[in-house]
């Protein structure tokens, strides 16, 4: 798996050879017996140096994750510590689902450990692909995940919330119930980033009522508090999951506008884990977990 890695990285048995501290021959036989074994070519050679073949990365990106998690079970045997779990998730999950199952494993007394990082849906699940989280909790697009992907990731529906429009309970639409998406162009909004999935579903309700969208004051990339933090202030209207809205960060400032005709698509959330990852111990005690809380 390393001979891989350095291969695409130097294109050069030679540069290779360095890095391992070995003769070019004996690199040149490491990549014969690899390929033998495989029972395909991995390896483009040329005049201008060496190239992973199609199979040769698809093998390497299979071999990513797996680098990975030699380091990460390095780490744990050196420290002699208990698990840890890395945990990738979007901001929206941090308010209620994924702190509710950290707390259920602690009163249980898991010992488990946690390393989590929050970000954009794809980012995450790439992350996920090369080895450097153990699993996902969040949304899944799956349309739009490359095939190579599908095969390899393991998912498990828990819950689902949906997107609202919401604004401050002082602002002049709160308390009116006749709001048309007309109306709601001449208002100013803070929004999620061009290209984020919440921002798409959004935009695409407009479109199914003929209207472009409002072009928002601020585009803000980041989770869901600092949308809800500008409507408590700014008196911005905002688009985020309701299970943001339903938190404390709301704190009861914040409501949902009354707008039956405006449909926005649930939000699916899910566990995802690499099939060949999805029977550690660890990851089937958050699951669990995971399923006991959305449930």
């Amino acid at each position: 798996m390393r001979l891989l890695e350095l291969i695409d990285e130097h294109r050069s048995l030679r540069a290779v050879a360095g890095v391992l501290k070995l003769t070019q021959p004996a690199v040149s036989q490491m990549v014969k017996d690899l390929e033998h074994a495989f029972g395909v070519t991995l390896v483009d050679r040329s005049a201008r140096g060496v190239t992973l073949t199609a199979a040769g990365e698809l093998a390497l990106q299979r071999a990513c994750s797996g680098l990975a998690a030699f380091d990460h079970l390095a780490e744990e045997l050196e420290a002699d510590r208990s698990p840890v779990v890395s945990i990738g998730t979007n901001p929206a999950v941090m308010f209620q689902l994924l702190p509710s199952a950290i707390r259920r494993l602690d009163a249980q007394k898991s010992r488990l450990r946690f390393k989590i990082r929050a970000g954009m849906v794809n980012d995450m699940l790439a992350e996920l692909w090369a080895g450097n989280l153990d699993c996902y909790v969040g949304r899944v697009d799956w349309d739009r995940l490359p095939p190579s992907m599908l095969d390899v990731l393991r998912h498990d529906p828990l819950t689902e919330t949906e997107l609202v429009l919401a604004c401050s309970l002082t602002h002049p639409l709160a308390a009116r119930t006749d709001v048309s998406v007309r109306d709601l162009l001449d208002w100013p909004w803070a929004l999620p980033p061009e290209g984020s999935n919440n921002r798409i579903a959004f935009e695409t309700a407009f479109r199914n009522h003929g209207f472009a969208g409002p072009v928002p004051v601020v585009e803000m990339a980041s989770d869901p508090n600092a949308l809800m933090l500008l409507a408590r202030q700014v008196h911005y209207l905002i688009c985020v999951p309701r299970l943001a809205l339903d938190s404390q960060v709301a704190d009861g400032a914040l409501c949902t506008l009354d707008l039956p005709d405006l449909r926005l698509p649930p939000i699916q959330i899910g566990f995802v884990a690499l099939a060949h990852n999805e029977d550690m111990a660890a990851l089937q005690t958050l699951r669990r977990a995971l399923a006991e809380v959305a449930q």
